[in-house]
């Protein structure tokens, strides 16, 4: 199972639970997300749209803004109370 495949499947799994991402960004440091994955508020402005699979879009709980990520870039993700570590030979 390629990675994007299995972070969708624990998202997924979270229902309406929030879900809390730390990822890589392109410039090295880290980031951390916490998001609804049931919140489908609207999207304001003028998003570049893609069929990457890879590229997660979700609206960030602390900031109410909506956030993207990329899954290959994950390093863990919590929920419903477990965590998951990715590694880079996943």
């Amino acid at each position: 199972m390629e990675q994007h495949e299995r972070l969708k499947q624990l998202i997924e799994s979270a229902g309406s639970t929030y879900v809390s991402v730390v990822f890589r960004k392109k410039d090295g440091s880290e980031r951390q997300l916490t998001f609804n994955p049931k919140d489908h508020n609207d999207i304001k402005g003028t998003g570049n749209p893609t069929d990457d699979p890879n590229i997660f879009r979700i609206r960030d709980n602390n900031l109410q803004q909506w956030r993207s990520f990329d899954a290959r870039r994950v390093l863990r993700v919590k929920a419903r109370g477990n965590q998951t570590i990715f590694t880079e030979d996943q």
